[in-house]
């Protein structure tokens, strides 16, 4: 797993959360992990461009909107994740975004349905 990780959540955070967060070496595809055991644990990877075609901060939904979202985030890498409390992260990305947050639910679901085209 790469440099880009973020730091253990607080016992406070809610059940839905991940224990932990990693990227993959190249950073294209973000792991959420619970530790269901002590030697039991499961996660889903969401790919960077699937994650960053998601977001629904206002400027994509703006930017969707006036037809001016790119189709595609080729060569796309996670370079940053910061906690917005206990409900889920703010991602920035290689293209230098980083205004979307993602709530927990909203990361489960978009690994759930393999959801690319959000809007």
């Amino acid at each position: 797993m790469s440099q880009v990780h973020a730091e253990a959540f607080p016992s406070s955070a809610s059940l839905s959360a991940p224990d932990r967060i990693e990227c993959a070496d190249d950073n294209t595809e973000m792991q959420l992990v619970w530790q269901l055991q002590p030697d039991l644990e499961t996660s889903i990877g969401i790919r960077a461009d699937t994650l960053r075609r998601a977001c629904k901060c206002a400027h994509c939904i703006r930017a969707r909107y006036d037809g001016r979202f790119p189709d595609r985030f080729d060569d796309i890498a996670v370079t940053g994740i910061t906690f917005m409390g206990n409900f889920g992260v703010n991602v920035a990305f290689s293209d230098g975004h980083a205004r979307g947050i993602y709530p927990w639910s909203y990361l489960q679901e978009i690994a759930a349905h393999n959801d690319t085209t959000a809007g």
